[in-house]
Parts: C-alpha cells; structure tokens; sequence
C-alpha cells in the first residue's frame, strides 16, 4: 500500500446478517441464554452489539456502516426462481433479533441501509463505490464469498470463518491466488461452474481449471461468444446451448453498485451513548451497560455544558437588548 492510500481515511461496511447469523450459530455452543423482558431470545444481539462496539473502541474507522437485506424476495429470484432455493430456513428465535439489531443501531446512531427487492451485497457495493469515490479506503466484514468480487486496491474484505481459524484480509493479490482471476471476473468464474451455495447451476461438465483458462484468455464470457470460431465444433455447440443460462448466471452471480438508496451518511462517527444506553436497559443487556457507563456520564457532561453556554449567550443578548 502506497503512502497516499495510507493516508485516506477508513470506512467499514458490515455485512448486518452475516454477523447476526454467527452470532446466533456461535451461541448455540455455550450453555448461556440471554432473553429480554419480553422473554426474546437475544444471543445474537448481544454478539452483534459486543462486534460493533468493539470497531468503535478500535478507532480505527472513520464511520461504520452496515448493511441487510430484506426478506426472502429480490430480483434474482424474480430471474431465477431456483436461487438459493436450497438454503436453510431462517431459525423462528432469530426472527425477532433481526428487529433488534436495527433498533440498537438507530438508537446508537450507527448508519445501516436496506431496501426491498435487493440483497445486502447489493447496498454493500453500491456504498463501496460511493465511498471509494469519495476518497476513502474500506473494508467490508463478512464471509461471504460472493463480496470478493468487490476488492480493489481500496476496497479489502475481512473474514473471519470462526474463533478458532484467524481473520484473514482478502485483497486483489489473496482473490487471485485463490481463484485464478480477478475480483471482476468472479461473476464470469461463477456464470461458467456455477455455485452451489446459491443454487446456480454451471455449464455441463465445465471444470474449475478449464473456466480459469477462458476467462484469463477473453477476459469475461461475452468475450467468448464473441470468439466462437476459436473452438471446436462440439464446444461450440456446447457453449452455444448454454448461451442463456450462461448470461443468465452472470447477471445474478454480479453484486449491483448502483442502487438507489438515497443519501448515504459519511459523517465522522458520533455515537449515541445516551440511546445507546436506553436500548440496552430496555432488553436487558446488563453487561454492556457497565461497559458504555463511563461514555453515558461524559455525554450528558457535555450537553450540559452545551446548554449552560446557550444560557450563558442567552442572558447576554438579554443583558445588551
């Protein structure tokens, strides 16, 4: 990294349900069940309050922002029926945590985005974009694969599969050792072998290292079908009898950037801790209200402050009229 990139500031995007789904996952290990007063389960929360709260003691971020999607339906599906058909139901538990995630980060005044219709990696590249543009250099947090096609020499993902493998920084260099291409050509990879995890299906006996071979020699799949006569006649007919399906897979394999989600909030962070705290007495999130105690105190020392200096002008203004 060159000594201008250092010197941009850094934004980190999270991946609101991936860290929500580790929460919950990971806290079905330990014997421990946290509810709140209205008996909701909410270990996840507690996971995702604890994640957040730690990058804003890291300082390392200029703001945070996270991302959700909505619901079941999205334009993929509308595409493509079968997508992630296969996945697992969401547990009935997690359910009402989705709500509360969102309401701890109203109350802290944490910015998150989400809009029907798309998927959260959608908004995660439309803010990505955004912000690159601006000037500043991010970093995504989730394990999700399908983000790695938005790395860039400003942009990393940070995954971290569990508490016993470590965090691992996904760059340019690290997305090509591991695929053999580009972050933009994940799309072009996927569109030809498929991917299991959401159900799209390849081309008929396409291997892994004879997609590789294509994309590194035309760049991107439309580029093959352009280049049709290079091939034999039975790989021809092949191709061309996937043609649709092809196109079909890239389209939905390629995380959207541009999506309309109204202003986005680049603000230095300043957290609520007051709301925070309120959110946290309201679930009965004991253990984090020690924590934040300190914070509390010194904000409404400094609104107190604010408003004895409003008075202060106030009764010169009065004293000079």
């Amino acid at each position: 990294m060159d000594i201008q990139q250092e010197l941009k500031k850094k934004i980190v995007i999270v991946d609101g349900y991936h860290l929500l789904h580790k929460g919950y996952y990971g806290s079905l290990k330990r014997k421990k069940v946290a509810v709140n007063r209205d008996g909701v389960l909410i270990n996840a929360v507690y996971v995702f309050v604890a994640k957040i709260h730690e990058m804003i003691e890291s300082n390392e971020y200029h703001t945070i922002i996270v991302t959700f999607d909505v619901g079941k339906e999205c334009w993929r599906k509308e595409l493509y029926p079968a997508y992630k058909a296969t996945r697992k139901e969401t547990p009935c538990d997690l359910i009402p945590q989705m709500q509360l995630v969102r309401d701890f980060l109203t109350s802290a005044n944490i910015p998150w985005y989400e809009k029907c219709q798309y998927e959260g990696d959608d908004i995660m590249g439309t803010v990505a974009r955004v912000a690159v543009k601006l000037g500043y250099r991010v970093d995504i947090i989730s394990n999700d694969k399908d983000t790695y096609q938005l790395v860039s020499k400003d942009v990393c993902v940070i995954s971290q599969q569990s508490k016993k493998t470590s965090r691992e920084v996904i760059t340019e260099k690290e997305v090509f050792k591991r695929f053999g291409c580009k972050p933009c050509q994940i799309p072009d990879m996927k569109s030809l072998i498929g991917d299991h995890s959401d159900n799209i299906k390849g081309v008929k006996g396409m291997h892994y290292n004879t997609a590789i071979k294509l994309i590194e020699k035309y760049g991107c799949v439309e580029n093959i079908f352009e280049n049709l006569d290079d091939f034999t006649i039975d790989h021809r007919e092949k191709l061309l009898r996937a043609k649709e399906q092809i196109l079909l897979n890239k389209k939905i394999a390629k995380i959207l950037k541009n999506v309309s989600i109204g202003r986005i909030n680049f603000k230095p962070l300043r957290v609520n801790y007051i709301r925070f705290m309120g959110f946290l007495k309201r679930e009965k999130m004991w253990a984090f209200t020690r924590i934040i105690e300190n914070k509390v105190l010194n904000q409404i020392d400094e609104r107190k402050k604010r408003l004895d200096g409003l008075e202060e002008l106030k009764h010169e203004y009065i004293l000079k009229d």
